[in-house]
């Protein structure tokens, strides 16, 4: 899913990816949580993921099998994208270009 949230603008991200950088986290698993993700990345499962596989409780592999096991969430996640893109196609439909008064 493409997401509309990004470092500027959602401080969660900002975060994930200095850890990112920083090499505490690895591409594959920002990239899993960023897709998967991508109106909410703050929800309990993902924090409680991220804090474990930072504090090396968990490896990075696990965390993503959790999180895909995390099944009602993602649900809800897959269903915002929808409704979100449905409602960006019937706003360009019915707004026209501003014309400048006469």
């Amino acid at each position: 899913m493409k997401t509309i949230h990004n470092t500027k603008n959602c401080k969660y991200r900002r975060f994930l990816y200095k850890k990112l950088k920083h090499g505490k986290i690895s591409g594959k698993f920002y990239k899993f949580i960023c897709r998967n993700f991508p109106y909410r990345v703050t929800t309990r499962e993902v924090q409680i993921a991220v804090r474990m596989v930072l504090d090396g409780k968990m490896t990075e592999n696990k965390a993503i099998a959790t999180l895909q096991g995390a099944k009602a969430e993602l649900k809800y996640q897959q269903e915002l994208y929808k409704s979100n893109i449905e409602c960006r196609k019937k706003i360009s439909k019915t707004t026209t270009p501003y014309t400048k008064p006469l």
